[in-house]
């Protein structure tokens, strides 16, 4: 599919990611060509003189305390350089886009895959491609792909990763247990899951026959990192030839499967069914999927209640552990005074040195296959979970986010495409419809918005 580099208005672009500024809470201006030969390249001060660099990030964990490792291993390399932290309140799209219209946007600031795309397509964000390949101190087939390419769009880098955020599957090890159903492996099959959480369903009912307990939270279930694996899983695909192909007959058999969770298997807890909070972190579903930056607040929510662990996500009929992948990252402006000082500071994210020290701090997984995959990262980590590794064997076979939609329709995370296959899979987990009929009805809703974009 050929794609077409193209600008959208403010208006048009503060509908389309204003729905996304959530991850705020956690979560038409050329780019500057980069460094010729002759002039400071990217490892090398590009001057002497004092230089204040204006970053914008999110205020406290994990942000913040990522940046202060930035912003110390930019300095020690450019003593030339302070850098000012400025603090995102509110939304943080409507932000960074008003202040780039502007031109008053800091010189770095937060981003997350979610931005990648309107952020590039809009000339907000440089792209760091050029001066990273260059660059002695950056390795870029050394970060996961996966993890790459969220940044990446158009074949052009417009933010740097900071770890290694696979979706795995966490489960409560004390209630499969007490159901007397097997514990996860890295070689089970959803089927095997299906199995298994059956007998946790049946273990004990409410006074109106309902599960007191589920297989499966019902917390990430129209997430696109939950649901486009099952797509690929069973060979199907969403985009082709600039057609909506939600109703291809793979795909079609993919997610009638994942709802059949629901409505089929019984084993995953009822949308909009409230327990007073997250039912895995209150012991009421036995698994969970999420990237590793919830270790930390689950390993403090849940305390003693129960034992728990992490494990790869089941196999899929193709034979791989398809999962997604969401993370955050740092952005330099496009139309920043001081490209070169911006890109020095976003790199450090993914160097050798600033990847330990995260790792260290327990912010992330390191992303950077030299680390990852050695193994000597998990000494001294606190504990759960015990299978570190689980957050590092599933990321060969996870799978980024189609990225190839107009921006007026939209994407996985918001507007028109978001809102069309959302109803279509509540529709089907529900049995109110078949997923066949769903999934057509929201091919024509994205069709006649792929047309009139086209």
């Amino acid at each position: 599919m050929s794609v077409q580099r193209r600008t959208v208005s403010r208006r048009d672009f503060l509908r389309l990611v204003a729905a996304a500024g959530g991850v705020a809470a956690l979560a038409a201006c050329a780019a500057p060509a980069p460094p010729s030969a002759g002039t400071a390249g990217a490892g090398e001060a590009p001057t002497a003189e004092p230089v204040e660099l204006r970053v914008s990030i999110l205020q406290g964990a994990p942000v913040e305390p990522v940046n202060e490792f930035l912003r110390d291993a930019t300095t020690a390399k450019h003593s030339e350089v302070t850098t000012k932290f400025e603090f995102i309140s509110g939304d943080l799209a409507e932000l960074v886009y008003a202040q780039a219209a502007a031109g008053t946007l800091a010189d770095v600031f937060f981003s997350a895959d979610l931005f990648a795309v309107p952020f590039a397509k809009n000339d907000v964000s440089l792209d760091l491609k050029a001066m990273a390949e260059s660059d002695p101190d950056v390795d870029l087939d050394d970060v996961f792909p996966a993890m790459l390419g969220l940044g990446t769009v158009d074949n052009e880098i417009h933010f740097l990763p900071s770890g290694l955020d696979v979706v795995t599957m966490y489960y409560n090890k004390t209630l499969f247990e007490q159901a007397g159903a097997a514990l996860p492996t890295d070689t089970w099959t959803w089927d095997d899951l299906i199995t298994n959480c059956k007998l946790i369903t049946e273990m004990e009912q409410d006074e109106n026959g309902n599960p007191k307990y589920w297989g499966l939270s019902n917390a990430t279930w129209s997430w696109w990192a939950t649901i486009y694996p099952w797509v690929v899983g069973y060979g199907g695909l969403i985009l082709a030839d600039d057609k909506s192909t939600w109703s291809d007959p793979k795909t079609v058999e993919g997610l009638q499967a994942y709802a059949d969770l629901w409505s089929k298997h019984n084993v995953a807890q009822p949308l909009g069914l409230d327990v007073g909070g997250d039912s895995f972190q209150l012991g009421r579903a036995a698994i969970y999927t999420h990237i590793q930056a919830l270790r930390t607040p689950i390993r403090t929510n849940v305390a003693d209640k129960f034992e728990w662990d992490v494990q790869l996500m089941p196999l899929m009929p193709d034979g791989k552990h398809r999962t997604g992948m969401g993370t955050w990252g740092m952005s330099a402006y496009s139309k920043s005074k001081h490209p070169e000082l911006a890109y020095e500071y976003v790199k450090n994210i993914i160097t050798p040195d600033v990847q330990t020290k995260m790792t260290k701090a327990e912010i992330i997984v390191p992303l950077l296959r030299s680390i990852a995959e050695k193994g000597d990262w998990m000494q001294g980590l606190t504990t759960p979970p015990q299978n570190f590794m689980a957050f590092v064997n599933g990321a060969d076979d996870a799978i980024l986010p189609v990225m190839d939609h107009p921006a007026d329709c939209g994407s996985f995370y918001v507007g028109v495409v978001n809102q069309a296959y959302s109803a279509a899979l509540e529709a089907v987990i529900r049995g109110t419809k078949g997923a066949a009929e769903a999934f057509t009805e929201a091919d024509t809703t994205i069709q006649n918005c792929l047309d009139e974009n086209s």
